[in-house]
């Protein structure tokens, strides 16, 4: 009901108990709401620099090699909607079993994809598994584009300098 000529309103029950209500689920919904975030990291060796590689179902990512700043960088969308897909199709990467083998100390190095805090066994082992091998293959090619558009090469460079002779 309006009351008078100015600004004030009187709400009767009804109205009262829908605004509370929908103050009360507010939280809930932009809680509910909240996209879910992939990571996927390569922890690289002394001759591959590692990188760390987060992003959402519509390609908005943000890629960072290991000892670098972070960089934004936009991937493509069906690709990381279908690796969302494919993620949420294993179940829990955390109950994934754990394969391993042998890794040299100074090249080896591991792989691990985390869905929501969720977070994998080493997945750079090979595996008998056609979906977790598939898992694989589309994480490296995410990381390769996202290393291709932040710029980021996968290989470690040495800068050498030549000798200065004595004068």
């Amino acid at each position: 009901m309006f009351i008078g000529g100015g600004l004030s309103w009187v709400l009767d029950n009804r109205s009262m108990r829908a605004l509370w209500l929908i103050l009360l689920l507010t939280p809930v919904l932009l809680a509910s709401a909240k996209e879910s975030q992939i990571t996927i990291e390569d922890t690289g060796s002394t001759n591959r620099l590692g990188v760390r590689l987060t992003f959402d179902q519509h390609g908005e990512a943000t890629v960072q090699a290991h000892r670098g700043e972070p960089q934004q960088v936009k991937l493509d969308q069906s690709q990381c909607k279908q690796f969302l897909h494919n993620l949420k199709a294993v179940g829990s990467l955390s109950a994934l079993p754990v394969v391993h083998c042998a890794k040299s100390v100074s090249f080896g190095s591991s792989l691990f994809v985390e869905l929501d805090s969720d977070r994998s066994p080493d997945l750079n082992c090979p595996s008998e598994d056609p979906p977790l091998e598939s898992l694989k293959k589309q994480a490296y090619e995410l990381l390769g584009a996202a290393r291709e558009k932040a710029g980021i090469p996968s290989r470690r460079t040495l800068s050498l300098q030549r000798p200065v002779a004595p004068k």
